[in-house]
């Protein structure tokens, strides 16, 4: 070969490596726009500070007040608070001097109510959301450096719930993935059981209030990462990686689950996995097992979110999403994540996460509604035997999956535990006092001395739990948001999407 053609061919080979390197890094920068779409990234912001709550001492008289136990409702009571907290209750309250009075005749008022698991993602908006629904605190279970920094500013004084931020999930993938994290975004992969210390170390550094496990974690790294997180003082919340059964659960230091789920898929397990053609006895295995393990959540002290509404809807989500868009607040989700991207499917028919593919027979149809309706039925028998053994039951929706409203879908939610054999008592036990103590908030109850995050309804929430959707006013952190701000607060969020949505609603 002549020096010429030698230099030509690695001239040609420099500009081929330069070519695959651009069209590299430009596939690279596509990847990240879609995920950030998707995430809600390409949304109009909404400025939280423009809707005037009013701050100082205020009053709410003669109002009906959710007594500490959560089982009545106390009439004729004045509640008096500021940013300091909730300062007097009772039916002999004086008013101090010159304090805002609302007329709460006919009214009634609930602790701020707690989404147990929520994933914010890119959608600050959403923070508004969930104040405008009465949510006056939320779990982030797939916490970010910027997840932190909103719970820091709504600390110092943004409008916004106060936010409990867990881990993104550990898991264990393989090389491609473990090297290649943009395509697996929410997920810290632990490479090896010994890298457990440190990442549980490096997290607690950071600031995040738990470890979330993720379903994808081999029995050695996750008896490492339960090790790590005990030594560091960090709860351990989540999946149950599919590795592990429910007497490794049972061993462990983890406190929480993060779906009832986890239990059915576990229980799921040891059936030996069911389908349509032994669905029943699958559900006969639920309830013989169902008893027990909810005694060993007691024992162990674990408690679990429920995500109930969410399972209930995927069996209509599957073959009629449309049916599932039409009953939801659809125009106060983020339009990223509810119209998808290339990369990633959204909510609505046609680009679904949960709907079968558009050439399912009508049988392949059938047979996934029958599943899920099935895998949604062993979730009540859970909760049934759940609420009989007193589990420590947790409200939480898995906010911004598809289909699930930020705020307003912990409405949906409380209905659906109701709907399954939760009293209305129970149900708002579980998305008020509960998750507030889980998240060491001085709040979840109506009494002196704790948080002012308090929801004022116009009918009563005990005799018919969809009445926690009659909101009135929101107190949060002792700012009173009437319903005219709150009104102002959904319109301004509905505009931001309108302007930013590429398919209309």
């Amino acid at each position: 070969m002549s020096m010429a053609a030698a230099a030509s061919i690695r001239k040609w080979a420099l500009r081929s490596l330069i070519v695959i390197a651009l069209v590299c890094a430009a596939s690279l920068l596509w990847v990240d726009y879609q995920l950030d779409r998707f995430a809600g990234a390409g949304t109009a912001v909404v400025d939280p500070d423009g809707f005037g709550a009013t701050t100082g001492p205020t009053a709410i008289t003669n109002v009906h007040v959710l007594s500490g136990d959560g089982a009545e409702m106390l009439a004729g009571q004045t509640v008096v608070f500021d940013e300091s907290g909730i300062l007097a209750v009772g039916e002999a309250v004086d008013v101090p001097a010159g304090a805002r009075v609302v007329d709460g005749s006919g009214l009634y008022l609930i602790p701020g109510l707690v989404d147990a698991h929520v994933h914010l993602k890119q959608s600050p908006n959403d923070l508004l959301v969930y104040v405008a629904a009465g949510v006056t605190g939320v779990r982030e279970m797939s916490g970010s450096a910027e997840h932190l920094n909103w719970r820091d500013q709504i600390n110092a004084g943004r409008l916004g719930p106060r936010m409990f931020v867990a881990s993104e999930k550990l898991e264990n993938w393989d090389w491609l993935a473990g090297h290649f994290q943009r395509w697996t975004r929410n997920r810290i992969n632990v490479h090896r059981p010994g890298d457990a210390a440190g990442i549980v170390k490096s997290l607690a550094e950071e600031g995040f209030d738990a470890v979330k496990l993720g379903s994808m974690l081999d029995a050695g790294t996750y008896r490492e990462v339960d090790r790590a997180a005990s030594e560091a003082g960090m709860p351990l919340v989540g999946h149950l990686p599919v590795s592990m059964s429910l007497e490794s659960l049972w061993a462990s230091g983890q406190g929480e689950l993060a779906h009832i789920e986890e239990i059915a898929k576990a229980l799921d397990a040891e059936f030996g996995y069911f389908g349509n053609s032994n669905g029943d006895e699958y559900l006969a295995f639920v309830r013989k097992r169902s008893d027990d393990v909810a005694a060993r959540l007691v024992e162990n002290d674990i408690a679990v979110v429920s995500s109930l509404w969410l399972i209930e809807s995927i069996a209509t989500q599957k073959v009629a999403p449309a049916e599932v868009v039409a009953t939801i607040e659809l125009r106060y989700a983020n339009p990223g994540l509810v119209e998808g991207t290339p990369l990633s499917r959204g909510w609505l028919p046609g680009h679904n996460a949960y709907e079968v593919a558009p050439e399912a027979s009508d049988a392949e149809r059938a047979a996934q509604k029958a599943y899920w309706t099935t895998f949604a039925a062993a979730h009540h028998i859970l909760l049934r035997a759940m609420r009989d053994r007193g589990v420590r039951l947790m409200a939480g929706t898995d906010a911004n999956t598809a289909g699930v409203v930020p705020g307003f879908s912990l409405h949906d939610e409380l209905e659906s535990l109701v709907d399954a054999g939760l009293s209305p008592a129970q149900a708002l036990h579980a998305a008020t006092s509960v998750p507030a103590r889980r998240m060491g908030h001085a709040s979840g109850k109506i009494a002196p001395g704790l948080r002012a995050d308090m929801v004022l309804l116009r009918a009563n929430p005990l005799q018919d739990i969809a009445n926690t959707r009659s909101i009135q006013g929101v107190v949060l952190n002792g700012r009173h948001l009437d319903r005219p701000r709150l009104d102002a607060i959904l319109a301004s969020v509905e505009a931001a999407n309108n302007q930013s949505r590429n398919i209309p609603l």
